[in-house]
């Protein structure tokens, strides 16, 4: 029996052109009616979770951050939180702002800090989302968390040009931290022992559910931590390869009712 669902939301919960299909709200209500927890795992922040936790009505808590926290779904806020050292959260930006990156968002409290062509590429690349109305610029993120006294719990970049593998290997030596390299166009900055995998394991513990009454839904690389930590990791039809060859289960797409298709059978 299955008690808690956790859903990833690009490339899971999200269409590719990033709406929330009829027939997953439809399946995430039916399980509720049957008392399964449904609750999101997402990189992204806790405004954005709690937004996105009311479309598709989910319960009122949720992995954010790739487990950076754990989000109160209701209000937007931090119930639970896992910051970065100051000193790492310098070293990442630095290393971080050495490579040809198209995006650098730095995910401190209630802010999504970003640099101007980052918020350029989330505006050209996703016109209607809702990190937009999260999101404060800066040339200078580091002196703006300093200025503002910020506690920074992820560190995400990504670029479209060569991958990051050499910026990996670089934030891999920055003490209490770890790099998560999101199949190799993306990257994640977290203190160390942070992940989604980690955060779910302590929601699931507050509500008493045992992990192998966890259901686990992704499609990348940052959702292979809860896909060891759940009893039924499942992967997205267009989920990478890693994704794939990690779930006991997958689904169809993003864009063809994978979710639905998923929990259907899973708690039929």
């Amino acid at each position: 029996m299955y008690r808690l669902i956790a859903l990833d939301v690009d490339g899971t919960l999200l269409t590719s052109d990033g709406h929330i299909l009829p027939s997953t709200v439809e399946a995430i209500a039916w399980a509720r009616s049957k008392g399964v927890r449904v609750v999101l795992s997402t990189g992204r922040s806790a405004r954005e979770a709690a937004w996105l936790t009311r479309l598709a009505g989910c319960d009122n808590r949720a992995v954010c951050l790739s487990g950076g926290a754990i989000a109160d779904a209701v209000t937007g806020r931090h119930a639970r939180q896992f910051p970065l050292p100051p000193e790492a959260v310098d070293a990442a930006i630095q290393i971080i702002l050495r490579f040809p990156v198209l995006c650098l968002a730095v995910f401190a409290g209630p802010h999504n800090l970003v640099t101007p062509i980052t918020l350029k590429t989330f505006t050209a690349l996703q016109p209607n989302d809702c990190m937009h109305q999260f999101m404060v610029e800066s040339e200078d993120p580091i002196g703006y968390i300093q200025e503002h006294k910020l506690e920074v719990c992820k560190i995400f970049a990504a670029t479209t040009g060569p991958d990051l593998t050499e910026a990996v290997a670089r934030l891999q030596t920055i003490p209490g931290t770890e790099t998560i390299n999101c199949d190799g166009a993306n990257l994640e900055v977290l203190l160390s022992g942070v992940s989604k995998g980690a955060a779910l394991t302590l929601l699931a513990q507050e509500w008493g559910i045992p992990m192998e009454e966890v259901i686990a839904i992704g499609d990348s690389g940052n959702d292979l931590s809860m896909f060891a930590a759940a009893g039924m990791p499942v992967a997205m039809g267009n989920g990478s390869p890693a994704a794939r060859a990690a779930a006991r289960f997958v689904t169809d797409t993003n864009n063809r009712d994978g979710i639905a298709k998923a929990v259907r059978e899973l708690l039929a």
